[in-house]
């Protein structure tokens, strides 16, 4: 059996707002099936990120499937207004009540994810349980990628849920990314400024990744 492609998330985080819409239509030509929309309060991670009714506007006229990373104190009180529209919803372990609010995203019919910022221990969630690896400081767009997260990739990978990777995450990662054993990848700048997003795409896409070894998943 060949091994499950791939799922690819673009992230407007760095784009200027007036181009967004644009931006979705151009990567969805490109093959794109997935926005990821960034929400912070400013409080658990800097000021940035959208609004839901922006992301819902925009994900409505792309035609886009939308995934949702809450990076906010109280996930509780936010989710309802995520899952109107996204298929995924994403909160941080250690934030307030954020096993239910992962309750609460099942329950509205969305799936549910975690998210684990770096230095955080990976905690103990129910299967099928999405796992977002964060690969810089949440809201710190722009920063270079955190070689660690590999491992912790490597550590939280398994047979009924997607293992992600977010943050600084580039073309030239994706190998590592995929021996580690990443089943979805988010890629903000380096996908969306990309003049070849198609070719960036099929590269995350790849199947038939060769097996990992150490000095893919260890620290660099």
């Amino acid at each position: 059996m060949s091994a499950p492609r791939t799922r690819v998330a673009a992230s407007f985080w760095s784009t200027p707002r007036d181009r967004v819409a644009a931006e979705a239509d151009r990567l969805a030509r490109a093959g794109l099936r997935t926005v990821h929309w960034d929400r912070t309060d400013g409080r658990y991670a800097a000021a940035g990120g959208f609004t839901a009714a922006e992301a819902s506007a925009v994900t409505a006229g792309s035609g886009l499937a939308a995934e949702a990373h809450l990076m906010v104190e109280e996930p509780l009180r936010e989710v309802d207004r995520w899952t109107d529209f996204c298929e995924l919803v994403v909160v941080h372990a250690g934030t307030r009540d954020w096993r239910a609010a992962l309750d609460r995203v099942r329950a509205r019919g969305a799936r549910a994810g975690v998210a684990l910022s770096p230095g955080v221990e990976v905690p103990e969630v129910e299967p099928g349980t999405d796992v977002l690896v964060m690969s810089i400081t949440p809201g710190h767009a722009g920063s270079t990628f955190q070689v660690d997260a590999l491992a912790t990739v490597g550590q939280v990978a398994a047979p009924g849920h997607a293992v992600g990777l977010d943050g600084g995450v580039t073309r030239s990662i994706i190998p590592r990314a995929l021996r580690a054993g990443a089943t979805w990848l988010v890629s903000g700048t380096d996908l969306v400024a990309s003049k070849d997003p198609h070719g960036w795409l099929t590269a995350a896409r790849a199947t038939g990744v060769a097996p990992r070894r150490d000095e893919d998943v260890g620290a660099g």
